[in-house]
């Protein structure tokens, strides 16, 4: 900062005497503020309120632990190699996708818990699209979630904010089902679209994540680490320069936009008949087994002919019986082929069955920490969509005022079937660390309750189009205090 007055020297030596006595006293240091005026900072895309598939939010977040399905790739990178208790089949492929309009209760809230009642920034779309693709021990995975912000500045003109978050992953099943490993990439980007503006940052970053899961064991341990991504390259057209400030869409931009690093370790465990981790059947090598079976039961057939031929001398009457066994030999081998050409399919019904068959009763617990590192220069994301917004305090959006130190989250989270096959319910609560240093009456963190339930409501092949599937009303909700959220969606019943 300029150091043209003996009124600045005074106030920062001021906030020196402050920060030394703070401490002294062993609280975390004031960050420093400066207004936001021009492109020296970095947008921190740090998480508070949980955005994530309805099944996560439900359980407070609390899935690392878990990390099964395509909704598991935001909680932990090893989520694509692991094994649903429903794969039947040795090549599965599998897409879902999910739109969220939170619905606001009240008018009441603070998204990034800074202390002040947010703009219209805090009403947005959260868009969800992920596919992934296994091979036997093998897994790859795609995911993206999508935020999607509309501003209107004073003069009423809008400006689309669009950030997107993306996953990469592939992963491996080792020792069985007991080790999943997983590594890819995650990236970033922030889109800017305006009157003769597009634009757009972006960055990537390695992750990597683990899941012990023992074979018919009752629990899980995971474990993911997220490197940072900086997103500082810009592309696309319309940004202007004005006295050395760069802006697009009535924003001053910056310098980059920062997924920070995260750590997230979890524990899943589950009580109960229903089993939490049934070994896999892999398709492929009980077909094998089908082979072999067959294999053996033809050689003891020949075997058996073998010696009764040999106990035949008389030429007419072995003759006679070789005959015989001829036709016996093909009317086996058209069986054996019927079995062997049906018998995938019948695999696959006893593995369906299987399935089907365990009892629904369990009840699930979930917990995790999530370790989210500092943000050098950071404004909060809604701290940046309010620079144009009217009746918004440019003075509170103030470099360094997010991201100031390490955050800790811990969660838990509870799943059960109190109707089983009919009603799935989530419960579960974590701890909205404060990401704003001392500044702010946002200094505290806050806690979250979160609720879900999915409820079966019909079955249908779609006129024959594809196989029978369940289909449910999905809802999730989230409140704190100075905040609340509500989505519903509609998902697949297992």
């Amino acid at each position: 900062m300029s150091e043209r007055t003996a009124a600045l020297h005074a106030a920062r030596r001021s906030a020196a005497v402050l920060a030394a006595l703070a401490l002294a006293a062993g609280l975390p240091p004031a960050a420093s503020a400066q207004p936001l005026q021009d492109n020296a900072y970095a947008i921190d895309l740090f998480q508070g309120p949980i955005l994530a598939p309805l099944r996560v939010t439900g359980i407070a977040g609390a899935y690392a632990g878990y990390a099964e399905g395509i909704v598991g790739m935001v909680a932990n990178a090893a989520a694509p190699a692991v094994r649903e208790p429903f794969s039947f089949r040795w090549l599965e492929w599998d897409v879902a996708a999910s739109i969220s309009i939170p619905i606001e209760l009240f008018e009441n809230n603070d998204f990034d818990n800074s202390g002040d009642i947010d703009l219209d920034y805090s009403n947005f779309v959260y868009l969800t699209l992920g596919g992934q693709l296994q091979a036997g021990d093998f897994g790859v995975g795609v995911n993206a979630e999508l935020q999607q912000y509309l501003l209107t500045d004073a003069a009423g003109a809008e400006t689309t904010v669009v950030i997107g978050k993306y996953h990469f992953l592939g992963g491996v099943r080792l020792l069985g089902d007991t080790l999943v490993l997983g590594a890819g990439a995650r990236a970033v980007t922030l889109g800017l679209g305006a009157e003769q503006t597009n634009l757009t940052i972006a960055g990537i970053s390695p992750e990597l994540g683990l899941l012990i899961r023992p074979d018919w064991a009752s629990y899980r341990l995971g474990a993911t680490l997220r490197l940072p991504v900086n997103g500082g390259r810009l592309l696309g057209e319309g940004a202007i320069t004005d006295g050395r400030v760069r802006r697009a869409g009535g924003l001053i931009l910056p310098n980059e936009v920062v997924l920070p690093w995260e750590l997230e370790v979890g524990l899943a465990v589950q009580v109960g008949p229903r089993p939490l981790n049934p070994a896999w059947i892999n398709p492929h090598e009980q077909e094998r087994e089908l082979r072999a079976m067959i294999a053996r039961r033809r050689a003891e057939r020949e075997a058996r002919r073998e010696i009764e031929l040999g106990a035949i001398e008389e030429p007419a009457a072995r003759a006679e019986l070789e005959r015989a066994f001829a036709l016996e030999r093909a009317r086996e081998r058209a069986a054996d082929e019927r079995e062997l050409a049906a018998g995938p399919a019948v695999l696959e019904r006893e593995r369906r069955a299987r399935y089907w068959n365990w009892p629904r009763e369990h009840l699930l617990i979930t917990a995790e920490l999530l370790v989210t590192g500092a943000v050098s220069n950071g404004v909060s994301l809604e701290r940046f969509l309010a620079q144009n917004q009217p009746g918004s305090d440019q003075g509170a959006s103030a470099v360094g005022t997010s991201g100031a130190h390490v955050s800790f989250s811990p969660r838990f989270g509870i799943e059960t079937e109190p109707i089983p096959g009919r009603v799935h319910t989530r419960f579960g609560s974590y701890y909205e660390p404060n990401r704003f240093g001392r500044l702010g009456s946002g200094r505290v963190g806050r806690q979250h309750f979160t609720f879900g339930a999915d409820i079966r409501v019909l079955s249908t092949t779609l006129w024959g189009l594809l196989p029978e599937v369940a289909y449910t009303l999905q809802a999730s909700m989230d409140f704190a205090p100075r905040y609340d959220s509500v989505s519903a969606g509609i998902g697949v019943w297992h």
